[in-house]
C-alpha cells in the first residue's frame, strides 16, 4: 500500500514539474533558432538569447503558478546536470594545464568583491547590511546559488534573497552581452581565448552565464571558464562556515544549526571528467551529448529568465542604490579579474619568450601575428627534452577548425573538423596550403579557419590592408 502511494506521489509530482520543463524546452528551441538568425556576434551566443527571450517574456507576463515548479527544477537540477556534461569536454590534461594561477586570481577576485561591495553597499548605499552581504556574495562566488545558501546560513529574509536575485540575474545578464563582444573587438588587449576563460570564470556571476559568455569564444575558452567557475563553487563553502559559525556566535540561545550545503555536482563534473580522460568517446556520441548539454544550458536561461521579476527591485524603496551597487559589483569584479589576468599574462610573456622567438616576432608582421592571437597555436617554438627550443611554428596539437575544413573522415577521436596545427617553419617553400592544397593564397588559407580559430581570424581580418601585409610577407619569409 505504502509503495502504491509513493508510486502515485511521484507520479503526482513528474506532472507537476511537466509544464514548466516543457516550456522551458520549447522557448530552447525558438531561442535557438532565432540565434541562428541573428547573424554574428548573437549566433555564436544562443545563451544569451535565452537568457534575453526569458526575461522578456517573464517581465511582460505573470508566470502561472502551475509553470513555476518545472521551471525551478530546470533551474537547480537541468543546470547541475548540464555542468556535469560538461565534464566531457574536459580532460585531466587540460586541468593539470591550469596551472594554480586561474585558481588564485578567482580566489583573491572572490574576497575582495565579497569585503569591498558589502562595504560599499552599507557605508556609500545605505543598504540594509543583510541585503548587502547578499548582492555581495551573488555577486563574488556564483550568482542566485550562493545568495540562496548564504541566505539560508544567515536565516535572511526571503524579500532580500529575491531583490539580490533580481539584481545578479540583471548584472550577469549585462555582464554575458558585453565581455564576449569587448574581447572579440578588441578592448580587451593582453587576453588570448583561455586567459579570457579565466577572465569569465572569475568575474560573471552565473554558472551559466560563464557558460554562455566562454562558448561565444571558443571552446578553449570554455573549459577555462568551466574550472575556473567550479573552483569558485567550492570556495562558497568555507565561506558558508564562516558566516555560519558567526550566525551562531551572535545568537547563542538558538541550540538549532543550518546544515552546510555541499555542491555534490561538482563531484559529478569531476567523475564525468576522469571518465572522459580515460576513456575515448566515438565522436559522434561525444557530439550528441554536447549539443544535449548545450540545450540543457539554453533552457537553464529561459527558466532564469522567466521567474526573474525585474520589478522587485523597486521594492523597498532601495531601486535607484540597488542599482548603484550593482553596477559598481560589475566594475569590480570585471576590474578585479582583468587586471590580475592582464599582469599575469604580461609578466608570463616577457620571462619565457626566447630569445629566437623574439627576434623573429621583431618585425612588424611578427608582432601583428602574435597580437592578432596567431601564435596561440602557431606557438613559435616548443622546447625539446634536452631543454633546447625547436623552432616550428606549431603547438602539435589538434584543434575544431570549423566546417569550412570539415572533410567528414573520422579518425579515432578526431572528427572531420579536427586538424593538427600545421607547422609553419619553411612556409616559404610551398606554393599551395592547409591540408589539401586547396589554398592557393595565404589569404585564403586563413580566411578557411574556424571553429577555434574563428576569434583570430576575425580579428586578424580587421587589421588593414598594411597591416595584413605586413603578415603575409612574414610568413612568407619563415
Amino acid at each position: 500500500m505504502s509503495a502504491t502511494l509513493a508510486l502515485r506521489r511521484g507520479a503526482a509530482s513528474a506532472r507537476g514539474l511537466g509544464p514548466g520543463i516543457a516550456l522551458a524546452a520549447a522557448l530552447a528551441v525558438v531561442a535557438s533558432w532565432v540565434a541562428g538568425g541573428l547573424g554574428e556576434p548573437l549566433a555564436r551566443n544562443p545563451v544569451l538569447v535565452a537568457m534575453l527571450l526569458g526575461l522578456l517574456l517573464g517581465n511582460a507576463f505573470a508566470c502561472p503558478d502551475s509553470l513555476k515548479p518545472g521551471l525551478d527544477f530546470t533551474k537547480r537540477y537541468l543546470l547541475r546536470l548540464g555542468i556535469v556534461l560538461v565534464g566531457f569536454r574536459i580532460t585531466l590534461h587540460l586541468f593539470s594545464e591550469l596551472g594554480i594561477a586561474p585558481i588564485a586570481i578567482a580566489g583573491v577576485e572572490l574576497v575582495t568583491v565579497l569585503v569591498v561591495l558589502r562595504w560599499v553597499g552599507v557605508r556609500v548605499f545605505k543598504l540594509d547590511p543583510e541585503l548587502a552581504l547578499l548582492v555581495a556574495a551573488g555577486s563574488a562566488i556564483c550568482g542566485a546559488a550562493a545568495i540562496l545558501c548564504v541566505a539560508a546560513v544567515t536565516r535572511a529574509r526571503e524579500q532580500h534573497a529575491g531583490i539580490a536575485i533580481a539584481l545578479i540575474t540583471l548584472a550577469g545578464t549585462l555582464a554575458l552581452l558585453v565581455y564576449p563582444v569587448a574581447f572579440v573587438a578588441g578592448f580587451l588587449p593582453g587576453l588570448d581565448d583561455r586567459q579570457f576563460g579565466t577572465f569569465v570564470g572569475a568575474s560573471i556571476y552565473e554558472l551559466a552565464q560563464v557558460y554562455g559568455a566562454s562558448f561565444a569564444v571558443s571552446e578553449g575558452a570554455l573549459n577555462t571558464a568551466t574550472l575556473v567557475k567550479l573552483s569558485k563553487v567550492l570556495m562558497l563553502i568555507p565561506l558558508l562556515v564562516v558566516l555560519g559559525g558567526l550566525r551562531r556566535r551572535r545568537d547563542r540561545a538558538t541550540a538549532s544549526t543550518t546544515p552546510i550545503p555541499f555542491p555534490w555536482f561538482v563531484l559529478g563534473f569531476v567523475a564525468v571528467m576522469l571518465l572522459n580522460s580515460s576513456f575515448t568517446l566515438h565522436p559522434q556520441a561525444r557530439r550528441l551529448i554536447l549539443e544535449f548539454d548545450q540545450f540543457l544550458f539554453l533552457m537553464v536561461m529561459i527558466a532564469l529568465g522567466l521567474t526573474t521579476r525585474l520589478s522587485r527591485l523597486k521594492e523597498g524603496g532601495v531601486g535607484w542604490r540597488l542599482l548603484g551597487v550593482g553596477a559598481v559589483g560589475l566594475a569590480l569584479s570585471s576590474t578585479v579579474a582583468y587586471g590580475l589576468v592582464a599582469s599575469i599574462s604580461a609578466r608570463g610573456a616577457t620571462t619565457e619568450t626566447p630569445a629566437a622567438e623574439s627576434a623573429m616576432l621583431a618585425s612588424t608582421g611578427g608582432r601583428l601575428f602574435s597580437s592578432s592571437g596567431c601564435d596561440k597555436c602557431h606557438v613559435p617554438s616548443l622546447r625539446a627534452t634536452d631543454g633546447d627550443s625547436v623552432t616550428l611554428f606549431s603547438d602539435l596539437l589538434i584543434h575544431d577548425m570549423g566546417p569550412a575544413l570539415d572533410d567528414k573522415i573520422v579518425q579515432g577521436n578526431a572528427t572531420g573538423a579536427d586538424w593538427r596545427t600545421t607547422p609553419l617553419v619553411a612556409l616559404h617553400t610551398r606554393r599551395r596550403y592547409l591540408h589539401d592544397g586547396r589554398a592557393t593564397t595565404l589569404r585564403d588559407a586563413v580566411l578557411a579557419h574556424g571553429g577555434e580559430a574563428q576569434v583570430v581570424r576575425d580579428r586578424f581580418f580587421r587589421l588593414d590592408d598594411g597591416e595584413r601585409e605586413a603578415v603575409y610577407r612574414f610568413l612568407s619569409a619563415l
